[in-house]
């Protein structure tokens, strides 16, 4: 069964909002991030707010495996303005 098969079956634990497959973008600005170099998938959120990895070809369906996607509002500046 292919990932997009899934798109109406998983929801967010926290929210019940609907999961979808990141894009290959999405997955390469999160690989850019500390800790998620080697991250082989993810479901976002219908909100964009937040990801669940994907570890082994196994989504990571719980609210302590959430990856934030909400930049600070210190880290956005710093990234609009860099010095």
């Amino acid at each position: 069964m292919h990932a997009n098969e899934y798109s109406d079956l998983f929801v967010c634990p926290s929210t019940r909002k609907k999961l979808r497959p990141a894009t290959e973008k999405e997955m390469e600005a999160m690989r850019h991030r500390k800790g998620l170099e080697s991250l082989e998938g993810a479901w976002i959120r219908a909100d964009r707010a937040v990801a669940y990895p994907v570890i082994r070809g196994i989504p990571l369906l719980t609210p302590n495996n959430a990856i934030s996607l909400r930049m600070s509002r210190a880290t956005k500046n710093a990234s609009e303005n860099p010095s």
